[in-house]
């Protein structure tokens, strides 16, 4: 008898790793189509012009988290396998969360850092501890904050603002409503955890009200709100593997969310709740992980 030894993760189904990567890729790519769209509906091709800088910096990012793998590869003498797609995802996640106005050579440092240091340097995919795309972004923020900056926060002005959002500042805040659509596929696929997304979200949104933040959910009902409790906090591998400890995690980050909102950092504020709680993710394991029988 054979038996295979390999890392995490380790999915009991007939879905394999990568086409959980192409799955989550080609959700997020529907989005990005759906924007499109919606944009030429509303103001005829020039409206296109509205994403042009996004569609480049996705691009970029893409190539450049791809390139960068590669290298490692090469530089290891390992053999090159990148048609899994865990590239692409990173590179087309933090693509996504990148301001607008941002230089094409920061997104470039940034996938190359995401894909170097918290990939590999913790023995790449399925072995990470933090989100390799947040990562990115927090190096990215540290390192060039003034060039990170937003034009402009969206916010729930109105109801069409769900399905297109004019003032948007990142590519994937320009429509809430498609990056629903792509969450429900990727929950629907179980391409990432439904207790953790679900636990956040329902929470968060449950008590902003309740704490006397109800006048900010505005600013919180948008897509990189929707993209980050959805497609990156209920990431498989950095969350608990446990039950009952994805839902812990998830109260736990809805709670750090709040905290972030209390001093009006909105999404920045979001993705290092969501590193923070990378962090928590193997003591929150340890402590829910049920004991053996007859066990101490």
């Amino acid at each position: 008898m054979t038996y295979t030894i390999s890392p995490l993760p380790h999915v009991k189904s007939d879905e394999s790793v990568k086409r959980v990567m192409w799955g989550t890729v080609a959700a997020l790519m529907v989005f990005v189509g759906i924007m499109c769209v919606a944009l030429v509906y509303r103001f005829g091709l020039p409206g296109l012009e509205l994403i042009f800088p996004g569609i480049k910096i996705l691009f970029v990012t893409v190539i450049a988290a791809v390139v960068t793998e590669i290298i490692i590869y090469k530089a290891a003498s390992q053999p090159i396998i990148i048609n899994d797609g865990n590239a692409v995802l990173i590179g087309l996640l933090l693509a996504l969360i990148l301001p607008l106005n941002v230089p094409l050579w920061v997104p470039i440092i940034g996938a190359a850092f995401a894909i170097a240091v918290p990939k590999y340097i913790f023995g790449g995919t399925g072995t990470l501890v933090f989100h390799p795309a947040l990562v990115g972004f927090a190096f990215l923020l540290a390192a060039w904050p003034t060039l990170m900056g937003v034009e402009s926060t969206p916010n729930l002005g109105s109801f069409s603002d769900l399905f297109l959002e004019t003032g948007a500042g990142r590519l994937i805040e320009f429509s809430p409503i498609a990056v629903l659509l792509g969450g429900a596929f990727v929950l629907y696929k179980k391409y990432v955890d439904r207790r953790v997304a679900l636990s956040a979200t329902i929470l968060l949104l449950l008590l902003m009200p309740i704490v006397g933040m109800g006048s900010q959910l505005p600013y919180v009902i948008t897509g990189g709100y929707f993209l980050g409790l959805i497609f990156l906090a209920a990431d498989p591998v950095t969350t608990p593997v446990t039950k009952k400890g994805r839902l812990i995690y998830g109260v736990m980050l809805a709670g750090l969310i709040l905290i972030q909102l209390y001093f009006n950092t909105y999404f920045a504020g979001m993705c290092f709740a969501i590193l923070l709680m990378n962090v928590f993710s193997p003591l929150i394991d340890r402590s829910t992980i049920p004991k053996p029988i007859r066990g101490k």
